[in-house]
């Protein structure tokens, strides 16, 4: 239950076609997100996978990015906002999904190829403390770790390769 709640929070990024280059600059940071993607998530033991189509593009006159992702057998459907807080600087990811969870999570922006984004997912069952670890592997695709704080430490929920189409 809490993996389709994070997974449908983990889905919901940013997608709006462009180059990988272009794609840097509009809004600083998750431009690279802009586009349409495949995403293929399985549990951390390989098992379960659930294929989900993903779109992001800009939005607000270019300075956020919002997405929409759904699986195809319908289980899983969400929304997201991709940007940077104007307070902080810091990247932001909002994510709601059709069963009403909402995750917000942040970063301190990308370190090489990787970014890594932590925060909350509340639910109807409470708040769970999670992290979303994106490791680009080159403009046509990233992988994904989605993690939940329990007992003290992380422990994988998802594990993801997001592919972008063209």
């Amino acid at each position: 239950m809490i993996r389709a709640a994070v997974l449908a929070i983990v889905l919901q990024g940013a997608l709006a076609s462009g180059a990988y280059a272009q794609a840097q600059t509009q809004p600083e940071g998750v431009g690279y997100f802009a586009g349409r993607w495949h995403v293929v998530s399985r549990d951390p033991d390989g098992a379960n996978p659930i294929e989900v189509s993903y779109a992001i593009e800009p939005t607000a006159g270019g300075a956020w990015l919002t997405g929409q992702a759904a699986s195809k057998d319908g289980s899983l459907s969400s929304r997201d906002m991709w940007g940077r807080d104007p307070l902080t600087g810091e990247l932001i990811r909002v994510i709601f999904d059709k069963s009403g969870t909402r995750g917000e999570v942040r970063s301190k922006g990308w370190e090489g190829d990787k970014l890594v984004l932590e925060g909350e997912a509340r639910s109807k069952g409470g708040t769970v403390r999670v992290r979303e670890t994106i490791t680009r592997k080159g403009p046509q695709r990233f992988d994904a770790i989605w993690e939940a704080h329990r007992d003290g430490k992380w422990t994988p929920y998802a594990v993801e390769v997001v592919t972008r189409r063209t």
